[in-house]
């Protein structure tokens, strides 16, 4: 797909690049019939994205999903001739998603006008369409499982910059085999096309959630939720202030002593699930795409819900964890018991298990209270640390 306007030279190399990409495609992978359809989305700007004319990627992905439902595609890789705002490094052409089976390509960076170097026209269409068919086979390789490659001519080589790209050509037999079994899996007849068309809207998401549990897992671990307290700073910031309220409120002390181990199971599981469901409704994970039942619409929330349930209780954890710290190396038992007089006697009657039981009760509250710092966070900043798992 296409998003806003391309001029004369943007627009013969995009031509140009799909041709080679297809081209290359059929022939490495022989077996397989790929059919590449050109959409034009002149409507579609991605919005401002850091004030300098960048778009953000996580609009265009959005817009990028929602066609690729409507039209029943594998993949949707979405073209811009704008500057895309990247968020894990100075620059980006391109952002990839496995979650969503989508990718971002900006056609600004891998021109040679726009590195000031000197070419004519012809040269410009040939270097912009060898580089974007790069792009593309690296994205259609990451949306297919591919790690990435240390080696610079290895397709799925991390470019440091644009005229990298130029050297990225082809695979090693071990990344073609594993491309082959994914592209085997996604080429089979779906869910829906199937025996999935009898079952009922419930029993639909749990077995097409069960028959890609792989590929869910897989999208989960490539986007890292356990950085969540280092990339959400509102989320990390209100969590950890009211761990640090509550142990130094003697009534907190009070409160989670006299607590049950049932109730403070609870607690926790109620943390996270509040906590999960309510950032992924805040910040709108759960893509509508109207009535119709999608196997992939199911992987692409199960794996945003896994993303924020993993995310929050890697948060949870460090919260626990500075807790256990903070109780035993600053509160001695006899202020404990002092605090706590309506469920402690006495410094000798506390056990090994109260100071790990003032953790659970402080971590599970401060992430309720944390949820709602992240839900401050910018809708297109979340969308982009939970989808994006590689800017290139």
């Amino acid at each position: 797909m296409v998003a806003g306007p391309l001029d004369f030279v943007d627009a013969q190399a995009a031509r140009m690049a799909v041709e080679q990409a297809d081209e290359r495609l059929s022939e490495i992978f022989s077996e397989f019939r790929f059919d590449f359809f050109e959409i034009r989305r002149p409507e579609m700007t991605g919005g401002r994205g850091d004030g300098n004319g960048a778009v953000e990627p996580s609009v265009l992905l959005q817009q990028a999903v929602e066609e690729r439902d409507s039209r029943h595609w594998d993949f949707a890789i979405m073209l811009t001739a704008s500057e895309l705002a990247g968020n894990y490094s100075p620059f980006c052409f391109a952002a990839l998603s496995r979650p969503l089976d989508a990718a971002v390509l900006s056609m600004s960076l891998i021109d040679p006008m726009a590195l000031g170097i000197e070419a004519n026209r012809d040269e410009r269409v040939q270097r912009i369409a060898r580089r974007l068919s790069r792009l593309i086979l690296h994205s259609i390789g990451h949306l297919s499982g591919l790690p990435q490659s240390s080696h610079p001519n290895d397709l799925m080589y991390h470019p440091p910059y644009a005229a990298a790209l130029d050297l990225m050509a082809g695979m090693d037999a071990e990344s073609v085999e594993r491309q082959r079994a994914t592209l085997a899996e996604i080429a089979d007849q779906r869910l829906e096309e199937g025996a999935g068309r009898r079952l009922t809207k419930p029993v639909f998401a749990l077995r097409a959630a069960w028959i890609n549990r792989t590929e869910i897992y897989r999208s989960i671990w490539s986007a890292r939720p356990w950085e969540f307290p280092k990339r959400l700073s509102r989320l990390t910031i209100a969590s950890f202030s009211t761990l640090a309220i509550l142990f130094m409120t003697a009534e907190a002390w009070d409160l989670a002593l006299a607590q049950s181990s049932l109730r403070l199971l609870a607690l926790f599981i109620l943390s996270l699930v509040a906590t999960t469901s309510y950032v992924v409704l805040r910040q709108q994970l759960l893509v509508r795409r109207g009535t119709r039942r999608s196997e992939q619409a199911i992987v692409t929330s199960s794996s945003a819900m896994g993303i924020v349930f993993v995310g929050m209780a890697t948060t949870w954890t460090a919260l626990f964890l500075v807790g256990i710290a903070l109780s035993f190396f600053l509160f001695p038992s006899a202020l404990i018991a002092d605090w706590a007089a309506s469920t402690v006697s006495g410094p000798l009657d506390l056990v090994w298990a109260d100071r790990p039981q003032m953790a659970v009760f402080a971590a599970s509250l401060g992430l309720l209270i944390g949820a709602l710092g992240a839900s401050f966070e910018s809708q297109h900043y979340f969308r982009h640390i939970i989808f994006v798992d590689e800017e290139l």
